[in-house]
């Protein structure tokens, strides 16, 4: 199965409560107990099988720029891990494969042939490219609580509104379909 997921931020303390507007915020005392809500529900829908797709800032701060502290929270993430690299993502590509991501991109167009998706998807991190293509269907992250939705071509995988769950594609859909 594949799933999508975006913005989780491990390491980033700002995240927590009250750092950012209202409607951003998350209610976890600790990163460290975001990481283990965040880890907890990723193992629920992902199986070791799976492949999941990280749409973007993965993480960030102190940990993050660390390729060895990258390796041990996907080594607790089950599935098979390919990241798109967001604005909040700054270390060297070729260090997030060594950490084990199957691979980085800075966006990526899936031809799905698929009984619940026959068209490209292109992944990307920031959907700003996503109001002038409007041809083309995007899974994203980055606006974290603007809403699954921006338009008709857009659905976002930010944890934030998939109560930090990751996303199956037969969840997913756009408008008009």
């Amino acid at each position: 199965m594949i799933f999508f997921t975006a913005d989780q931020h491990y390491y980033h303390h700002n995240m927590l409560m009250f750092r950012f507007n209202k409607e951003q915020q998350r209610l976890f005392k600790t990163t460290d107990e975001m990481h283990r809500v965040l880890r907890k529900r990723h193992n629920e829908r992902v199986e070791p099988s799976d492949t999941v797709y990280h749409l973007g800032d993965f993480a960030y701060g102190p940990g993050a720029k660390s390729w060895t502290q990258i390796q041990a929270l996907l080594q607790g993430l089950n599935g098979t891990h390919h990241l798109i690299l967001g604005n909040h993502d700054h270390i060297d590509p070729f260090k997030y494969v060594e950490a084990g991501f199957a691979s980085v991109h800075t966006s990526l167009t899936l031809p799905l042939e698929l009984p619940e998706c026959r068209q490209e998807i292109t992944l990307i991190h920031d959907p700003a490219c996503a109001g002038v293509l409007t041809d083309k269907r995007f899974i994203h992250g980055h606006t974290h609580s603007l809403g699954k939705r921006l338009n008709d071509n857009t659905y976002c995988v930010c944890v934030e509104l998939t109560d930090y769950y990751p996303v199956a594609l037969t969840e997913i859909s756009f408008r008009g379909e």
